[in-house]
């Protein structure tokens, strides 16, 4: 089966598109059961974040799919550089923390990326948990909630039913996290589930293990919150659009404000997180880091920084914009869609209860921001003002041509390389990955509504 491009209407899937996407049918036999599944498509993860990889000891794997590509990186949006057979044996030197694709070795020395469905490893029986929500086990650890009020879930993601609330100040243990970056949890009357890394502060270890490593350089930053990518030189570079931007000591709100940085003022970007946060370099040498929702990012290099940081800690409040009740509705809206997240699809409709993709943008925007935008998803292309995919923020709409000549669907960019949507007639609203390479292949433009 091929992977089908979401619209608003039912479509039909031909046995020619999943051939120019390289998707092969195979019968694949894991946990003793067996399943007819592509095994291109399934290497690609449903709604992970952006990859980190964890070092583990070489294993042996055995290929268990009739044909299986071997990727550049830990995704199908990776070039292929090779192929792997049904029976063959490869060298595990990597485990993707956050696909769960294994980094391997071919006895011809080819080195890359395949997907961990499709890979037994000699000795071990395959785990299949029946869900994309892969989890790291992690060394306990304590944590204090930040936020006034934080919903713990049954499963990593809002999309789960809400198991209990915590108040801020209120203690939990850390067990694991998942490849969302949620963290599961105990609370102090014994309950389990999972919250969002945003809004705890990890503040100790309740054993003495070792944790396991990573390149992070901050030691202080939060479980879940990892390196995207670093840069050995300035690229990359933010332009301010805050009217004073907190510079602090660590990626989130709950680190101290070092500095800050005036609007129109351009800082070099040094780090990207997961969250969405960047460590960066002033012009005064100094490092730190900022929210991404507050920079306009561009290609420059050190020559491109200007002055105009203001130096001394600034109050741990939240970064001020000139734009504030802009900035407010952006965000009202992105709320929105991730509430909707679990609502099934259902053609014609626009909430509150199911939708179908422009329905959905229709929904939130009228209602977080009191802003109506046009109904169909080719419509609502002419809304707002055109906006590059590099430039993409939170609140973006983005389109796609579901294999036509035309916009046949929408979604809503949420950060992180991700986009919310409602799929097709079965499915319900979901997190996708705006850079799979089907999305890549069927992206058209992008629309901002606000600002």
């Amino acid at each position: 089966m091929s992977q089908i491009m979401f619209t608003e209407k039912k479509t039909k899937t031909t046995l020619s598109k999943a051939l120019a996407l390289g998707m092969v049918a195979t019968s694949v036999s894991l946990a003793g059961q067996t399943t007819t599944a592509d095994a291109a498509k399934n290497e690609n993860t449903d709604t992970t974040s952006l990859y980190k990889t964890q070092t583990i000891s070489s294993k042996t794997g055995t290929v268990t799919a009739s044909s299986l590509n071997i990727r550049k990186g830990p995704s199908t949006s990776y070039s292929i550089v090779g192929a792997l057979k049904n029976g063959q044996s490869v060298t595990i030197t990597d485990t993707d923390s956050a696909t769960g694709w294994y980094k391997i070795k071919t006895s011809a020395g080819v080195v890359g990326y395949a997907s961990n469905k499709y890979i037994k490893v000699d000795g071990q029986v395959s785990e299949n948990t029946g869900s994309n929500n892969t989890t790291t086990a992690t060394a306990k650890k304590t944590a204090t909630v930040t936020a006034s009020s934080l919903n713990v879930r049954s499963g990593p993601s809002t999309a789960y039913s809400i198991v209990t609330t915590l108040s801020k100040g209120h203690n939990v243990t850390i067990h694991e996290t998942a490849s969302t970056g949620w963290h599961k949890v105990t609370t102090a009357t014994g309950k389990t589930g999972y919250v969002s890394p945003t809004y705890v502060k990890v503040t100790g270890s309740t054993n003495s293990g070792t944790t396991n490593n990573n390149t992070n350089t901050n030691t202080n930053i939060q479980s879940g919150v990892y390196v995207v990518q670093s840069y050995s030189t300035i690229t990359k570079v933010g332009k301010v659009n805050a009217t004073s931007l907190n510079v602090r000591s660590g990626p989130s709100t709950s680190y101290s404000a070092k500095s800050s940085v005036k609007k129109g003022n351009v800082v070099g970007i040094l780090k990207q997180y997961s969250n969405g946060w960047y460590e960066v370099k002033l012009a005064n040498g100094t490092t730190g880091c900022v929210s991404g929702s507050y920079l306009t990012i561009t290609a420059g290099s050190s020559s491109s920084i200007t002055s105009g940081s203001t130096s001394g800690t600034t109050s741990g409040n939240t970064n001020t914009n000139t734009g504030t009740s802009t900035n407010a509705k952006v965000q009202a809206v992105v709320n929105m869609v991730k509430r909707q997240v679990g609502k099934p699809y259902v053609y014609g409709a626009s909430g509150p209860n199911s939708f179908d993709c422009s329905g959905l943008m229709y929904y939130c925007y009228k209602n977080a921001a009191g802003i109506t935008i046009n109904r169909s998803s080719a419509a609502q292309a002419s809304n707002g003002r055109y906006v590059s995919k590099s430039n993409l923020q939170p609140g973006d709409l983005v389109f796609f041509n579901s294999g036509t000549n035309r916009i046949r669907h929408v979604g809503m960019y949420v950060g992180n390389g991700q986009f919310i949507h409602a799929p097709s007639p079965g499915k319900s609203v979901k997190y996708e990955n705006l850079y799979s390479s089907y999305y890549v292949k069927g992206y058209v433009t992008a629309r901002r509504i606000i600002g």
